[in-house]
């Protein structure tokens, strides 16, 4: 383990021993405010963001979302681009992964009542957002090295974009948000 990871490490195990979680309990009702964070590398990634995004505004959740553009080539759709998106690039982070003052803050402040960290693979500056946000519940995709999620949606990358959705619902079925 470099330097770098150790950083990293230790500052994802403070902020988890500092962030307190609120209650959520086994229940039928869905979730109010939920945040979606993703790391962009290709289109496929927009296409989850997508597809994730309609499924909670169709049961009714208001949605705020915070993309880490890692390919400047690759363009974010109008439809996504408005107050309630964050968009990080790599100027907008330090050399640890962690966001730089002045970028985050109204995010990481909402108190969601769950924050879905829908990143393909370990990216160290998503799980760092994630374990900063107020969030009741906190949902992953990806747990690797510290335990941020109480769940984990699987730890490999999911082609089938359908089939990701159907495993979201089955858990959220099960939860109940305040």
């Amino acid at each position: 383990m470099g330097i770098k990871q150790f950083i990293q490490n230790r500052q994802l195990a403070s902020i988890k021993a500092f962030n307190k979680r609120g209650e959520w309990r086994p229940g039928e009702n869905s979730p109010r405010f939920v945040g979606l964070i993703l790391c962009i590398e290709d289109v496929s990634e927009l296409i989850l963001l997508r597809s994730v995004h309609q499924f909670f505004l169709k049961k009714g959740a208001k949605c705020r979302i915070c993309i880490y553009q890692k390919n400047h080539k690759l363009t974010i759709p109008a439809e996504l681009i408005n107050k309630n998106v964050v968009v990080l690039n790599p100027k907008s982070i330090n050399w640890y992964g962690m966001v730089r003052p002045g970028h985050v803050e109204n995010f990481v402040q909402d108190p969601f009542d769950l924050i879905v960290n829908l990143s393909q693979s370990y990216f160290f500056t998503t799980t760092y957002l994630a374990s900063l946000a107020r969030a009741t519940l906190k949902i992953g995709r990806y747990d690797w090295p510290i335990a941020s999620y109480p769940i984990v949606l699987g730890s490999g990358q999911f082609d089938d974009v359908d089939a990701f959705i159907l495993l979201l619902d089955d858990c959220l079925q099960f939860i109940r948000f305040r």
